[in-house]
């Protein structure tokens, strides 16, 4: 009981106005953790409340306020990055501070921007519930990989892909490549993702798209 008068009070809290809302709720079990920024860029990281487990995909910035808000749920904390990228020094305090446990691909455990030593590194995917999969989504980094909750229909794409302002596919084939990443393996992932059932998509950087997610990639994907 005292979790959810607990809970009930951080949301009431979040939502002052002025004070600068700690996470939104964006379904019944899916939450944003808000005010999330990766070297001065505004970033998105997400908690999927499941019925054993919170987890985290991808991991926010350290605060008091937020270890309370992943207390608040009274089960044991997991994350999953979606790309080396992500593996960002907090991790290592999230750890220390509540057991978080952090997985992530194999194929990232090497990549040149992480900052932190996950707790485990998987070539198959993990299975954190009958809700939950993870699909390996190869291209922006060698292990980078997306999560489906299938109650939702939502698709946490990591950096995958993503939406722009004008609520279409930001097209990422016509941005610079870096030396981890390769522009063929990602847009056949994409492809790959129009296998499954989804509505919503939620990445790390830019904007999410809500409903017409699967539609708009496939458009996208159309003459790729």
């Amino acid at each position: 009981m005292c979790k959810y008068f607990f809970l009930s009070y951080l949301i009431l809290n979040s939502c002052q106005p002025g004070q600068g809302e700690l996470f939104s709720k964006l379904h019944d079990n899916i939450y944003e953790i808000n005010n999330q920024y990766f070297y001065g860029e505004k970033v998105h990281t997400y908690l999927i409340d499941l019925p054993d487990k919170v987890l985290l995909f991808d991991i926010p910035t350290y605060s008091i306020e937020i270890e309370e808000f992943v207390n608040s749920f009274n089960k044991p904390p997991f994350a999953i990055l979606s790309h080396g990228s992500c593996g960002i020094e907090d991790g290592t305090k999230w750890q220390e501070k509540i057991g978080l446990k952090v997985y992530a691909h194999e194929k990232d455990k090497d990549h040149p921007w992480i900052r932190m030593t996950p707790d485990v590194l998987f070539s198959e995917m993990p299975k954190f519930d009958e809700s939950i999969e993870v699909i390996h989504t190869t291209g922006h980094s060698a292990g980078s990989i997306c999560v489906l909750d299938q109650r939702s229909k939502s698709l946490f794409t990591g950096d995958t892909f993503y939406g722009n302002d004008n609520g279409e596919i930001k097209d990422f084939t016509k941005d610079s490549q870096s030396d981890y990443e390769n522009l063929g393996d990602r847009i056949n992932s994409c492809k790959n993702l129009l296998n499954f059932e989804f509505e919503n998509v939620y990445p790390f950087h830019y904007e999410a798209i809500l409903k017409n997610g699967k539609e708009l990639l496939n458009e996208f994907l159309k003459d790729k």
